[in-house]
């Protein structure tokens, strides 16, 4: 049977920034009754409303830190002082939240034709995003950027000093990296080891993002998620395996499985809610993706994730193109998705 690989790169690759923008507006509602009163039933992108009744910004404690280490600004700095504000305030309808955006520099950086890519480097870009006025449009920052600048402003090791909290927005900004596990996941396992290694401490992180780049690299050359994960991949391989995903698909055990898994952003979380959701919905991309942004808690992570998923098993040509076309980003995405897809699939990784 013929495969189209590219087609499947592609699907991956757009479908991780339809899953997170789709999941933008509802990110952080824990309650479904506030969700339902602000956005109805989400059936399509929708602009993030200015208040979040559940909104933990003012909640979190920042130091005044140096400008070449402030992560914040003032502008974002005045917004978190106040009650209520949506963590992706302002933001319209379509729209890719920060971790989605940094994906997007990560891919600039492996692709820049005028040198070869080191982690160093990437750094230095990443670094002049986070602090620069004008450098991304996200209100929120989470923790693992917070104590990676925290920790440079206190001329702390970033690499032992860590954020020990692993959430499923810190494995997404490297897209780029996972992907790379189609050509080589050996040198995705080593880059995405290190890119992590900056940001978290522990093994938690880079396992699953690692984990999630096996998987990738199965679904495009054909293998079906059901497949990978109960047949390719033996039980002892991720937590996510333990969980009992077909009983609950079967006997239609979606608010148990909910209730068992979380909403929220830890990995112990996200990822097999992501997987559940993924496997239930295995044959309607747009269905999944909206189920998960109506669910509340870590959308946008889970978004991303499970549009990744999907879409690497679904390709390209099964996404829901009247969604493609009206994303914010939809040049950016179009022009480093070609770049990426070519050093993925014609060129070994280095660096």
């Amino acid at each position: 049977m013929y495969i189209d690989m590219s087609d499947r790169f592609y699907g991956a690759w757009w479908g991780a920034f339809l899953g997170d923008a789709l999941a933008m507006p509802t990110h952080g509602y824990s309650s479904l009754k506030m969700l339902q009163k602000d956005y109805g039933e989400v059936a399509d992108f929708m602009p993030a409303k200015p208040q979040h009744p559940e909104s933990i910004l003012h909640s979190i404690q920042v130091p005044d830190l140096p400008p070449q280490y402030d992560y914040l600004g003032e502008a974002r700095r005045t917004l978190w002082k106040q009650y209520g504000i949506h963590p992706h305030h302002n933001f319209e309808a379509g729209r890719n939240t920060l971790p989605m955006f940094l994906s997007l520099h990560l891919a600039a950086a492996i692709t820049d034709p005028s040198t070869e890519f080191h982690f160093d480097t990437w750094m230095q870009r990443y670094h002049a995003v986070m602090v620069a006025p004008d450098g991304h449009p996200d209100t929120f920052i989470s923790s693992v950027h917070r104590q990676y600048f925290e920790n440079l402003a206190e001329g702390k090791d970033v690499k032992k000093n860590g954020c020990p909290d692993a959430h499923i927005g810190d494995i997404v900004i490297f897209l780029p990296l996972i992907l790379e596990g189609i050509s080589s996941l050996p040198d995705a396992h080593r880059r995405i080891f290190k890119a992590l290694e900056y940001f978290c401490t522990g093994e938690t992180a880079p396992n699953s993002a690692y984990f999630v780049s096996e998987i990738i690299s199965m679904l495009v050359r054909g293998a079906t998620l059901e497949d990978v994960l109960y047949t390719i991949m033996t039980p002892d391989r991720h937590f996510c395996l333990a969980y009992p995903y077909r009983r609950w698909i079967k006997n239609r055990e979606e608010e148990s499985a909910i209730n068992m898994m979380g909403r929220f952003a830890r990995l112990e979380e996200a990822l097999p809610l992501s997987i559940y959701l993924s496997l239930k919905y295995a044959g309607n991309i747009r269905q999944a993706l909206l189920v998960n942004a109506n669910l509340g808690g870590e959308t946008c992570g889970r978004g991303a994730l499970i549009g990744m998923l999907m879409g690497a098993q679904c390709g390209f040509k099964n996404l829901p193109h009247d969604m493609v076309s009206k994303l914010v980003y939809s040049g950016e995405i179009q022009a480093l998705g070609k770049l990426m897809h070519d050093a993925v699939m014609n060129v070994k990784v280095s660096g």
